[in-house]
């Protein structure tokens, strides 16, 4: 069977989760803070460095396929966290590094996930 089905399910946990725990964040500090759309490569490019983790060799017999429901998830939740550090790093640093910091960090928090995440039983 193809494996898109399944990035595409885990796509949409992984917006579904980021949509509801990021909107508040980015609708209480919408003064504070000037979003640009650019920053929604925060919700992309760790979806895909966790992907190319996911379909690596390096997964190979070590994740099931309720890694594919969780692992999603809880990269979603991550974002949360990177809107409120986004939000508390402004205070100190330009908007630009900031958010250049979070997506980086995105992307550490990605890879963590994958390394971290024991193998689940389906």
């Amino acid at each position: 069977m193809s494996t898109i089905p399944f990035l595409l399910i885990a796509w949409v946990i992984h917006a579904v989760v980021a949509a509801v725990v990021v909107s508040p964040v980015v609708f209480l500090a919408r003064k504070r803070v000037h979003w640009h759309s650019w920053e929604l490569l925060a919700v992309v490019v760790p979806f895909c460095v966790w992907g190319g983790f996911m379909f690596s060799d390096l997964s190979t017999g070590s994740k099931t396929l309720s890694n594919f429901v969780i692992e999603p998830g809880i990269l979603a939740l991550a974002l949360a966290l990177g809107a409120l550090a986004r939000v508390a790093m402004t205070a100190s640093i330009a908007e630009a590094k900031a958010s250049a910091v979070v997506l980086v960090g995105l992307c550490f928090a990605a890879a963590g996930i994958f390394w971290i995440v024991p193998v689940l039983p389906e």
